[in-house]
């Protein structure tokens, strides 16, 4: 095997520029990195996935990370301490510390898989195409930035609804005698919203909160009468205490279609893979491991609609950072984290 060098490849890929459903060039990149590394077991499928087959074997354990960001594109540089640029910690960073450190596992008797997914910041497509045609794994590790002494266990899930409204349009001069649409697209929003406040009456943190926030909204075609169809999109943030059809069938009624649906997911600190983690921290960093919860949501999510496993995420780079012009990544974080992942994983392989 050639010798992988993690900082000048992470300083690629953040050249490249990714946003969700442009990832061709990156895709190409990783798999002739690896290629590059006379690494055998190495695919791209349809939907531009990257999957190396690193090891077979029992337990099957998934690394994935995904190669997409968001829209933006920032300048690349690395100052000697820090690297700058979009993706540099949603979630390029991550990606690479699991991919170098499945690298240097080959010893193991675990079955061990990394994968590269496109389109997390948008739709899933690319894992939900893995889960079309890859086993079903025993756990999953996520790349994604939690901070390289933390490990992120539990995730909101999300309900992405349009609602429409209908109603007779009026002269704007005349007096009303029916709502118009927009009247009754506020009314609906204040009834979701009063449901929302119902359900968090006794609840004590965000994570535990249903929140449901609009989005985006419009109405009318006319400044001289008043609106025959308004829309509005509501985002439902769902904690694991509910699933999101029984916190549709609760928030919803009359017209309205579900643009996106993601499951919450939890995996029990006491688990073997948060557990794993936990040893992994405290054998580089020498320091207990925070195990967080986390408002958003990532492809974990899709892995939990189709397998009940346990999931974790885990990467370096501060996650205030995700997604703003100051994306950056300390050097010396990045690398640690590629240690902890491997040691972790070791951990979790133990007298297997």
């Amino acid at each position: 095997m050639n010798y992988p060098d993690p900082v000048a490849f992470l300083l690629e890929i953040l050249k490249i520029y990714s946003p969700s459903t442009k990832e061709t060039k990156v895709s190409n990149f990783i798999y002739n990195y690896l290629k590059n590394l006379n690494v055998n077991d190495v695919s791209q499928d349809k939907a531009n996935n990257v999957i190396l087959k690193v090891k077979e074997g029992s337990p099957k354990i998934y690394l994935i990370g995904h190669m997409d960001t968001v829209p933006g594109e920032l300048p690349v540089f690395y100052d000697g301490k820090n690297i700058y640029g979009r993706g540099a910690v949603d979630a390029k960073s991550a990606l690479s510390a699991l991919l170098h450190a499945s690298l240097n596992l080959t010893d193991l008797p675990c079955g061990i898989k990394f994968i590269a997914v496109t389109d997390e910041e948008r739709l899933s497509e690319g894992m939900n195409e893995i889960l079309k045609h890859e086993e079903k794994p025993d756990y999953s590790i996520f790349g994604e930035p939690t901070g390289i002494n933390n490990v992120a266990i539990s995730y909101k899930g999300r309900l992405l609804i349009k609602l429409n409204f209908k109603a007779k349009p009026y002269h704007s001069s005349s007096p009303l005698e029916e709502k118009t649409a927009f009247e009754l697209m506020i009314e609906e929003i204040n009834n979701i919203q009063n449901k929302v406040r119902g359900l968090n009456a006794n609840v004590t943190s965000y994570f535990d909160s249903v929140t449901a926030q609009v989005v985006k909204c419009g109405c009318g075609d006319s400044t001289n009468k008043t609106p025959a169809d308004a829309f509005t999109y509501i985002d439902v943030r769902v904690p694991p205490r509910f699933n999101t059809f029984d916190l549709e069938k609760i928030l919803l009624q009359g017209q309205y279609v579900v643009e996106d649906r993601l499951e919450p997911f939890s995996t029990s600190p006491s688990n073997e893979l948060p557990r794993a983690f936990f040893r992994g921290i405290y054998n580089i960093l020498n320091e207990k491991a925070g195990f967080v919860k986390k408002l958003g949501t990532c492809d974990g999510n899709v892995l939990r609609s189709y397998y009940d496993v346990p999931i974790i995420a885990y990467g370096p780079g501060d996650s205030k950072l995700s997604h703003t012009d100051q994306e950056r990544i300390s050097v010396n974080e990045y690398l640690t984290a590629i240690k902890v992942v491997e040691r972790s994983i070791r951990e979790l392989c133990k007298n297997r």
